[in-house]
């Protein structure tokens, strides 16, 4: 009786027609998503939390393709299992039915792995900088530098970044991502994938007309000047697109003033300032790198590497059993 159940389950044909009705799911599933891109999230991950977040009548492929893989996960099952008892009840042809227990295991793991990863995995965006942002299952992360390659038309080729990783135990280590070079962790279950940098202005270099020393200005940290303070409260840029820094200058007995600095050197009417009797000159800007990188976490990656290694035993047994069938 059991056997009659798995055979029906487990039939090849019945097989054959779900898996055809799986892919024609995943194609109309790709036309559905590349039709509304507004209901997608840029650089979408595998994330099927996101369809029942809340359940919406457009992603009725999707819960038809769950439908249709459940029951084309219970066929693979039915066969694995059928395939298992007539091994136990056969004592010639054992060779090709170990084939087709391999093949039908690594199916039904990576099957597993992709429901696991779907519901259970995770995925986030960030944006790093010199200052550590914490991210989940990885420890404090900061940009160290950030460079950018272009092809010799001027487009982008290549942006790659060294970041600095803090971790919870107290090892601290550097690693540099580029794109399809992530940074990855606990054996590849969560990766910092970059997405772009640059360096952003994030203070000025000043120069002293009288003497020409120079000292560095960053937002909100006052420098003692020529009998007062001076305090750089942030840099905007101009619709002319110049980089504009504003200053507060204050003295004591005297009103705070407001003071503007174009930071380009060629603009020498515009790139100083006048503290009294003091002078003080554009040097130069100061950058810090800005990375922006995807988070990932994907807890199915032993499965998946278990599936692989079953599918490359199943495969070699395959091949071993056509070279003993056609000699």
């Amino acid at each position: 009786m059991i056997y009659q159940i798995l055979e029906i389950l487990g039939n090849r044909h019945a097989g054959f027609i779900l898996c055809l009705i799986v892919i024609i799911n995943l194609a109309v599933g790709s036309l559905v998503m590349n039709m509304n891109p507004e209901l997608y999230p840029p650089f979408f991950p595998f994330d099927l939390k996101f369809f029942f977040q809340p359940t919406l009548p457009v992603h009725w492929w999707l819960y038809l393709l769950l439908f249709t893989f459940s029951l084309f996960a219970i066929n693979m099952t039915a066969c694995f299992v059928e395939s298992l008892i007539r091994i136990r009840d056969t004592t010639t042809g054992r060779l090709r039915l170990f084939v087709g227990i391999f093949i039908h295991a690594a199916l039904i793991l990576t099957m597993a792995a992709h429901i696991y990863d779907g519901f259970y995995g995770d995925s986030g965006q960030a944006t790093l900088s010199p200052q550590p942002t914490s991210i989940a299952g990885i420890g404090n992360v900061s940009a160290l530098s950030v460079r950018s390659t272009h092809h010799p038309d001027g487009s982008l080729k290549d942006t790659e970044a060294i970041l600095k990783i803090d971790q919870p135990d107290g090892h601290a280590t550097r690693q540099r991502i580029a794109y399809n070079e992530p940074a990855t962790f606990e054996g590849g279950q969560r990766e910092i994938i970059i997405q772009g940098g640059q360096k952003r202005p994030a203070g000025v270099v000043l120069m002293q007309k009288k003497d020409g020393k120079t000292f560095e200005m960053m937002p909100y940290r006052p420098q003692q000047i020529s009998n007062g303070r001076l305090t750089l409260k942030g840099m905007y840029q101009s619709q002319m697109g110049v980089i504009v820094a504003e200053f507060i200058w204050e003295r004591i007995s005297e009103q705070p003033q407001l003071l503007s600095m174009a930071l380009h050197e060629s603009m020498v009417r515009h790139n100083k300032i006048a503290l009294g009797n003091e002078t003080l000159g554009y040097k130069g800007m100061l950058e810090v790198p800005v990375v922006a990188v995807m988070t990932r976490y994907n807890p199915a990656i032993p499965i998946i590497l278990l599936s692989l290694l079953v599918a490359t035993i199943g495969t070699v047994l395959q091949i071993y059993y056509a070279r003993i069938q056609s000699s």
